[in-house]
C-alpha cells in the first residue's frame, strides 16, 4: 500500500509541464489500446455478419453426384445423421432464354416438387405469379435482362445440347411459361431461373445433380465431410468454408494488416512514456539520492521506475479496453455503422468486442511501458549519490 501511494505521488506530482507530459503519455496508451480493440472489434463484427449472410443463403455441405437416383440415394443416408436440420437435392440445366430479340444465357435449377420451400425459403421471395407444374419462375435480375416485368409471359428455352437430324445437329427448343417473378437477394439465383425437375427433364438434360445439406452447427461441416467421404469415397463433398477459403484468407490478411498498423500507435505512446520518465528522473532524482544515502539499494530506484512506467501501460491499457467495450456495445445496440445492405448482406456493422483481445492488447501495452521504462531506470540508477546531493 506504501508502495502504491509512493508511485501515484510520484505519478502525478511534479511541475506543470511535467504534469501535461504525464496526461499525454496516459492519453496516448488509452486512445491506442481503445483504437486497437475498437479495430479488432469492427473486423470481427464485418466477419461474423458476413459469415450469417453466407450461411443463411448457402448449403453448408454440398456433395456432386451423377444423377437423380444417386442424388435419392445420399438423401435418403445424409437425412439420418443427427446433426443434418434438412437435406434436399436439385440438379441445373444450362440453357439460352430467348424473348422477342432478346437471347440471355442462364441457369435453371430444377428441383422436386414441394422442396421449393428449402430452395427458395425467404419469405415474400415471389412478388409476382407462383410456380406450377408447367412453368418456370425467373430471379429479377435474369427477368429484366429479358424484359419480362409481368406474368404469365412465354419465352424460348433452347437446350445447348443438340439432337441428330437428317439435316445436321438442331438443338433442342421449347416455348414455356414464365409463371412467376422472384427476388431472394442472392445473385446466383435472381441471375437464374427455376422449376420442379420432372417438368424441365422432359426436353432438357441436366448438368449437374447437387446434394444440398443443412446443419444445426454450420461450423460442424467439416466433422461432416469427413463422414461422407469416408461414406461415399467416389463423390466430391465440399463445404461452405471450402467455397469461401480465399475470402476468409483475405479478411484475416486484411485484420492482420489493419491491427499491426493501429499497433504501432501504441509502440508510438511507450516513446511518450520513455521521455516522460526521462524528465520524472531528473525532477525525481534529490529524492533517489536521499533513499540511497539512507541505504535503499539500486534495485529499489529501478523498481520505483520501473512501477511508473507499469502503472501508465497497465492503467491506460485497462481503462482503454473499457471505454472500447462500452463504446462496442453502444454501437452494437444502436445499429451506428450502417453499410449497404445489398453490398455487405446486413445494414450495418456490429462491433464484436473480445475479452481475449483485450488482455491481449493489455498485456501488449503494458510489456511495451516496462520496455520503455528500462532507460529511465537505468539512468536513475547510474546516477552517483555523492554529486546530486553536493549540487542540491
Amino acid at each position: 500500500m506504501y508502495w502504491l501511494k509512493l508511485i501515484l505521488r510520484y505519478l502525478v506530482g511534479g511541475r506543470a509541464s511535467t504534469k501535461f507530459v504525464t496526461a499525454i503519455a496516459f492519453a496516448g496508451v488509452f486512445l491506442a489500446t481503445a483504437a486497437l480493440l475498437l479495430t479488432v472489434g469492427v473486423m470481427n463484427g464485418f466477419e461474423r455478419a458476413v459469415k450469417e449472410g453466407i450461411l443463411s443463403s448457402t448449403p453448408h455441405v454440398s456433395v456432386f453426384v451423377a444423377d437423380r437416383s444417386e442424388a435419392r440415394r445420399v438423401v435418403s443416408e445424409v437425412s439420418k445423421y443427427p446433426s443434418v436440420e434438412r437435406v434436399y437435392w436439385y440438379a441445373t440445366f444450362g440453357v439460352i432464354l430467348q424473348r422477342k430479340n432478346q437471347l440471355v444465357g442462364a441457369v435453371l435449377f430444377g428441383f422436386p416438387k414441394g422442396e421449393e420451400k428449402y430452395f427458395l425459403h425467404k419469405k415474400g421471395v415471389f412478388w409476382e405469379g407462383r410456380l406450377t407444374d408447367r412453368g418456370i419462375a425467373l430471379g429479377n435480375l435474369l427477368a429484366s435482362r429479358l424484359g419480362v416485368y409481368s406474368v404469365p409471359q412465354r419465352v424460348l428455352v433452347i437446350s445447348p445440347s443438340a439432337r441428330r437430324t437428317p439435316i445436321g445437329f438442331i438443338p433442342r427448343f421449347r416455348e414455356v411459361e414464365v409463371t412467376a417473378l422472384y427476388s431472394s437477394g442472392v445473385y446466383t439465383l435472381d441471375t437464374a431461373g427455376v422449376g420442379y425437375y420432372d417438368f424441365l427433364s422432359r426436353f432438357l438434360t441436366p448438368n449437374t445433380f447437387q446434394v444440398v445439406v443443412k446443419l444445426k452447427d454450420p461450423y460442424k461441416a467439416e466433422e461432416l465431410k469427413r463422414k461422407l467421404q469416408k461414406r461415399f469415397p467416389a463423390l466430391f463433398v465440399s463445404t461452405w468454408m471450402d467455397a469461401n477459403r480465399d475470402f476468409f484468407n483475405a479478411l484475416r490478411l486484411e485484420k492482420l494488416g489493419m491491427v499491426l498498423v493501429v499497433g504501432l500507435i501504441t509502440l508510438v505512446a511507450a516513446f511518450n512514456i520513455t521521455s516522460l520518465l526521462i524528465t520524472k528522473v531528473r525532477e525525481l532524482s534529490k529524492d533517489f539520492a536521499i533513499f540511497r544515502a539512507f541505504g535503499a539499494g539500486r534495485n529499489f530506484i529501478f523498481g520505483i521506475v520501473l512501477s511508473l512506467g507499469f502503472v501508465l501501460g497497465f492503467g491506460g491499457a485497462t481503462l482503454g479496453a473499457l471505454a472500447a467495450s462500452l463504446i462496442a456495445d453502444i454501437a452494437t445496440r444502436y445499429r451506428l455503422i450502417e453499410v449497404p445492405a445489398d453490398i455487405y448482406m446486413t445494414p450495418y456493422l456490429p462491433v464484436v468486442f473480445g475479452w481475449k483481445e483485450a488482455v491481449a492488447a493489455v498485456l501488449f501495452a503494458t510489456l511495451l511501458a516496462l520496455l520503455a521504462a528500462l532507460i529511465p531506470a537505468k539512468i536513475a540508477t547510474s546516477e552517483r549519490v555523492t554529486d546530486i546531493l553536493r549540487n542540491d
